[in-house]
């Protein structure tokens, strides 16, 4: 993995420190930014080895950032957290096949340490 970094957007703090201190226990960097455009700023120039968004509302901003952080970087795991059914009805990023999509926070743990077995080779 070359970048350690791990892109963070999440509005809310106990949430986002939770994603941190998952992120932390396997040796990556979390990266997060005060507000949206500095986020979207991020995705474009900035390499992540991961990307981290919460769909908690409001959702069509982070949307477009999905979509920003899939087509700036394609090779980038994208793991969205909540409104699985909303992504699932909708087909919303049927065409990005770096996201994955969870119903909930509870599950990142799960799917952090698939996505580490996965990129170590284990």
């Amino acid at each position: 993995m070359e970048s350690s970094r791990v892109l963070i957007v999440c509005d809310d703090s106990p949430r986002r420190k939770f994603i941190e201190q998952k992120l932390t226990h396997h040796n990556l960097k979390p990266v997060s930014y005060p507000n949206f455009l500095s986020a979207r700023k991020a995705i474009t120039s900035d390499p992540f080895a991961l990307i981290v968004v919460d769909l908690s509302m409001p959702i069509e901003q982070k949307l477009v950032l999905v979509r920003e952080a899939c087509t700036s970087q394609p090779d980038t795991q994208v793991i969205t957290l909540e409104k699985l059914e909303y992504v699932r009805d909708t087909d919303v990023f049927s065409s990005f096949p770096s996201v994955i999509s969870l119903a909930s926070i509870e599950s990142f743990s799960d799917e952090l340490d698939a996505y580490m077995n996965k990129t170590s080779g284990g």
